[in-house]
């Protein structure tokens, strides 16, 4: 199934590609197609989450009779990557920018460029540290991670070592989650925290530190995972160490990896995120802002936590799976 949709996913960029080059040419009411155009710009294309900012994107969009164009960097890393696709879309002069900041002070520039060229631009899941940008909908990460941080001491009776596996440094979820979850867990004294590991949002890697942290700390208890490939990563290497069960998994995050992980017990806790909202809630707020419209400046769009004991409930299920809202 994740093969299928990352096909699909390919497809679409590829698609993508050709429609930024012909969006240039715009009658009164948008394209040549004669609707507006919108610019779904995330931090990667490569991962089921933003396919699922995607979907909701274009539920809003296909609801209001406009274009979603959507685009994104190969991998998270590549931060001029999306500095340049922004640019790109001011210059093709799309109708609105939905955008998740891939570094919350080098997308400072191209999105108040975009602002001030008249391209109404919100930013989702992760912002820039820009007071013109009109509103920021996403999880209240810090909030979000406090609570796995409670979740997390529970289950491992609270004490003992816990290892954080973080993805990208500087990404503003990143460091939010980290200080969440730091905070969360300094109320749980019996419980030492190790120093934090970076995976770049790359399952081997995070499966390697994983394997690593495993090595030098054989008495750990737990692992707090702040993103859906870091956790992947984790899981794989306790499969692998004969611990999977036993050390104890809180990751953020719905890949569908990961909650096969929730169904074999390598995966605790998931804190699941609303990424069909944060798509669908950021193409409507470009188009009221088209239309002159106030919007709010900030949208909570909320987390679930999600164990095997409850992910069969129907409204845990709504979260999980997404794309049946569509």
């Amino acid at each position: 199934m994740l093969k299928k949709r990352l096909a699909l996913l390919s497809m679409s960029v590829v698609l993508a590609l050709g429609a930024f080059a012909g969006c240039g040419q715009k009658s009164e009411t948008g394209t040549k197609s004669g609707k507006k155009t919108i610019a779904l710009i995330v931090k990667s294309t490569d991962s089921e989450y933003w396919l699922t900012v995607k979907a909701g994107a274009e539920k809003a969009a296909k609801e209001a009779g406009v274009d979603i164009i959507f685009k994104g960097p190969a991998t998270e890393q590549d931060i001029q990557g999306q500095i340049n696709i922004v640019e790109d879309a001011i210059n093709q002069k799309v109708d609105g920018i939905v955008l998740a900041a891939s570094d919350t002070k080098a997308l400072i520039q191209p999105a108040e460029k975009a602002i001030d060229a008249k391209i109404p631009l919100v930013t989702v899941d992760s912002g820039a540290d820009s007071s013109k940008i009109a509103s920021f909908i996403a999880t209240d990460n810090e909030a979000a991670a406090a609570q796995g941080a409670d979740v997390l001491a529970k289950l491992i009776g609270e004490s003992g070592k816990v290892g954080i596996v973080n993805f990208v440094p500087g990404v503003s979820t990143a460091v939010q989650r980290e200080k969440g979850f730091r905070d969360g867990m300094a109320k749980h004294k019996g419980i030492q925290l190790l120093q934090t590991q970076y995976s770049q949002s790359d399952k081997a890697k995070a499966m390697a530190i994983t394997e690593d942290i495993l090595t030098a700390n054989p008495d750990v208890k737990a692992i707090f995972a702040a993103n859906n490939r870091s956790a992947l990563g984790v899981a794989q290497a306790l499969k692998g160490k004969g611990v999977a069960g036993k050390v104890k998994v809180v990751a953020f995050d719905a890949d569908p990896d990961e909650i096969k992980g929730l169904e074999d017990g390598s995966i605790t806790a998931l804190i699941v995120q609303n990424p069909f909202k944060m798509g669908e809630e950021g193409v409507k707020n470009v188009l009221a802002l088209m239309e002159g419209k106030t919007v709010e400046k900030r949208i909570d769009t909320g987390v679930t936590i999600v164990t095997k004991e409850n992910m069969n409930d129907p409204e845990v299920k709504k979260v999980l799976y997404p794309e049946t809202n569509k």
